[in-house]
């Protein structure tokens, strides 16, 4: 065999496990997930469903699971009609996409997953929900992933919480976040890995995930009391990613979080998707959370989107890794 034909050979066996990290001997195991809402069947609203939306939503999915090589990736505000658009989307790859979408009271369940069929599998478990004077309120979604590799089973919550256009949806959000603690407890303190991600309709520091949900940012309470607290990465979304100096004086936009609306108090950047880890990813198990991970896709195609007003874009997908290691 020539140098040359080594070489070229050589090159290719890099560039194969370079884009196939899971079969690379030298990387430990991970597994990667993603949340987006993609706007378009929102609950109580017209949908947006039509060719030229399909078309934009299809390939941001596309570019975000294979870029990011997500093993899963559950979305939020799809019908089922949309679903079936999304799954031709899919065809010709190893994704599949379930839909857990279906009517609860006078609202619904507006998500589904996709997911890579060769790394995990995935089912539902249990809608969560709450009765409070004859409303219903979602608290979310169980869904049980069994990494194929591994075998290790994880919970994982998806939740669409109340908007804040109504001034109802602080309460209810709050009764949400309540009643997802007490319907995980019991799973944290037998040492289940549970990952609760959704559009919360909250920020990190808004009481609803902080008190309700006793989601934190400090390592050292969920290492001190991994089965009573929950760990919240995108507080580090809070801020923009660019930080300012003389040269950005006109610069018009400073995107961060992963939401952009104008609300009351004048601020235009939300971190209101977000992916929350249960105690024992913290150190206290196998499975860790790789924090650099936990971001929102901010690609230009994405920012031009939210910025555009004839987008239906208004989210940024979020994700995270998860690396196992004794």
């Amino acid at each position: 065999m020539s140098v040359e034909m080594h070489i070229q050979r050589s090159n290719v066996s890099i560039l194969f496990l370079e884009n196939y990290p899971l079969i690379n001997s030298m990387r430990l195991h991970h597994l990667k997930f993603g949340w987006w809402n993609v706007s378009l069947s929102p609950p109580r609203s017209k949908s947006k469903g039509n060719p030229e939306n399909y078309q934009t939503v299809c390939n941001v999915l596309i570019d975000t699971l294979t870029t990011h090589e997500l093993s899963v990736l559950a979305i939020c505000e799809v019908s089922s009609a949309d679903v079936n658009e999304i799954e031709r989307c899919l065809e010709g790859t190893p994704f599949k996409i379930q839909s857990f979408d279906h009517d609860v009271g006078q609202t619904r369940y507006d998500t589904a997953v996709i997911y890579n069929s060769l790394s995990v599998e995935i089912s539902h478990i249990e809608d969560l929900k709450r009765f409070p004077r004859d409303q219903v309120i979602k608290i979310g979604q169980v869904i049980q992933v069994v990494d194929l590799r591994e075998k290790d089973i994880f919970k994982l919550v998806l939740c669409h919480w109340p908007s804040r256009v109504n001034t109802s949806g602080e309460s209810r959000r709050y009764l949400a976040a309540e009643g997802l603690y007490h319907a995980t407890s019991d799973m944290m303190r037998n040492n289940e890995h549970i990952i609760v991600m959704g559009d919360f309709n909250s920020s990190p520091y808004d009481r609803e995930l902080l008190d309700g949900l006793k989601a934190t940012r400090c390592h050292e309470a969920v290492r001190k009391h991994p089965t009573e607290l929950f760990y919240n990465p995108f507080w580090r979304a809070l801020s923009p990613k660019e930080i300012y100096n003389y040269t950005m004086k006109d610069k018009k936009h400073f995107p961060s979080g992963s939401h952009r609306y104008k609300d009351p108090y004048g601020e235009y950047w939300h971190t209101f998707d977000q992916i929350i880890f249960s105690g024992n990813f913290i150190g206290s198990s196998v499975w860790h959370l790789n924090e650099s991970t936990a971001t929102a896709l901010s690609t230009d195609l994405l920012i031009s989107s939210i910025l555009d007003k004839s987008s239906i874009i208004d989210h940024l997908p979020v994700v995270c890794e998860i690396i196992k290691h004794p």
